[in-house]
């Protein structure tokens, strides 16, 4: 029984003679003279269980050297699935069982159909002999055609290889076939096995053989092409991510000297006529600096330690400005645990002094805001300056800050995130930031309790 059974039916089958060669290509399809030339079957030998499995990570064993005239292994082989491990094999074993009963059971069912009296052990036997006969080719088979794929530029040299191991495959199985059954009948005294003349069978065999070892090299190439574009994918993935990191360090890289020149530059106004409080500036800057310098590799922190950082400015600006500053925060309960973006808050509150002690007769006052909302952390700093001179959209271009904002919150969130300025009536703006709330432990933080807040 074939890929493409027959039906002939010449006369009785001897007891003893193996009958058509069954599914899977595990048998020969005529006995010895008296038996019928084939038997009904699904497909054959090797065509579901010679394919390589399909689950990644499995590995064949290390390839030998090769000989010279031998390419070295392409695509196919680097990506295609390696069998590994005594459970990949014990399952192979199991599914060859498995294929050999089906056969079996076409057999034995054919049998019953004709009123054969021929006993089930002789068709159990046969099927499962082919079966196991194929699962021993198979990790030589798998190894060769992962070894040398049929691959653009090596083509027309490695088709040759692989018609003669087409050839030394059916060879083998016919002869493993062959050999087992004949051993098995001595060993269980069933007399002799007569497998009839080997030169017809190799033939009749080898015609089944061709479709199977196409079939299993076409799953193979099939496997491995796929496993080619899932890592291409990663790769690709992998590249994203390096250039979006390398982008964030860039974009946090700006916000130190920016904030450098900005702060010395107050100190040295103070130097020669308030020399105190450029001490105390001096000194709040070092606190800040080495805040920042010990998470410097580091895109998020949890919003508490946004806010430490952040103190440490206010701190600068607080010495320099006195009672003309007046900051209030305020943080929903659970919210600090939530993570932002190192830095985030102070080029924007920096901003927000910047304008709103423009004019030297008012005094500043600024509020800072964080809460949880529908699985988002929002953010917003206010301040009473004068607010926007034109378009919202004109302000991410006249600065470092709001636009060092933006580009960081594009590439940590994507389409994920808001950063919004909102004129407020009468004077002042207010920026809104707004991101995807989550934790260093990946657990949204509670939203309930009071809010905590205070003044500096």
């Amino acid at each position: 029984m074939g890929i493409f059974p027959s039906r002939h039916r010449p006369g009785p089958a001897r007891p003893g003679v193996r009958p058509a060669a069954a599914v899977l290509g595990v048998g020969s399809s005529v006995g010895s003279p008296g038996s019928r030339d084939a038997e009904p079957g699904i497909l054959q030998s090797m065509t579901d269980r010679g394919s390589p499995p399909s689950t990644p990570g499995v590995a064949a064993p290390p390839p030998s050297p090769q000989p010279a005239e031998l390419e070295p292994a392409g695509p196919l082989a680097e990506t295609s699935p390696r069998p590994r491990g005594a459970r990949f094999w014990a399952l192979m074993a199991l599914v060859f069982f498995v294929v050999g009963l089906l056969n079996f059971n076409i057999v034995r069912t054919d049998d019953l159909a004709t009123h054969s009296a021929r006993s089930a052990k002789y068709p159990f036997l046969w099927e499962m002999t082919g079966a196991f006969a194929a699962f021993v080719l198979l990790p030589a088979l798998l190894a060769f055609m992962r070894r040398l794929p049929l691959e653009r530029g090596h083509f027309w040299r490695r088709l040759p290889l692989h018609l003669a191991a087409m050839v030394a495959f059916g060879v083998s199985h016919t002869l493993l076939m062959w050999g087992s059954r004949e051993a098995l009948y001595w060993l269980l005294g069933w007399g002799t096995y007569e497998y009839g003349l080997m030169r017809y069978r190799f033939v009749m065999e080898g015609q089944k053989q061709l479709l199977i070892y196409w079939l299993v090299y076409a799953v193979v190439a099939l496997l491995a092409y796929a496993r080619r574009n899932r890592e291409r994918e990663l790769a690709a993935a992998r590249l994203e991510r390096q250039l979006t990191e390398a982008r964030l360090a860039a974009l946090k890289m700006q916000l130190n000297p920016h904030f450098l020149f900005n702060t010395l530059n107050m100190i040295a106004s103070h130097v020669h006529d308030r020399p105190a409080v450029a001490e105390a500036m001096i000194e709040h800057l070092s606190d800040f600096l080495r805040l920042t310098l010990g998470r410097r590799s580091v895109q998020e922190v949890p919003l508490g330690e946004e806010l430490e950082f952040l103190d440490a400015y206010l701190e600068i600006m607080k010495a320099r400005f006195e009672e003309a500053l007046a900051v209030e925060i305020e943080v929903a309960p659970g919210a600090r645990q939530a993570l932002v973006p190192h830095l985030i808050l102070q080029p924007l509150v920096e901003n927000s002094i910047t304008h709103c002690m423009s004019d030297p007769g008012r005094r500043g006052r600024i509020r800072i805001t964080a809460a949880p909302a529908a699985h988002r952390l929002r953010l917003a700093i206010e301040d009473n300056g004068p607010g926007l001179a034109g378009e919202a959209e004109g302000a991410f271009g006249r600065g470092i800050g709001l636009s060092n904002t933006a580009d960081r919150l594009r590439h940590l969130y994507g389409d994920q995130q808001r950063l919004e300025l909102v004129q407020l009536d009468g004077a002042g703006l207010r920026v809104v930031l707004e991101f995807p709330l989550r934790t260093a432990e990946g657990a949204a933080p509670a939203q309930s309790g009071a809010p905590e807040s205070g003044a500096r």
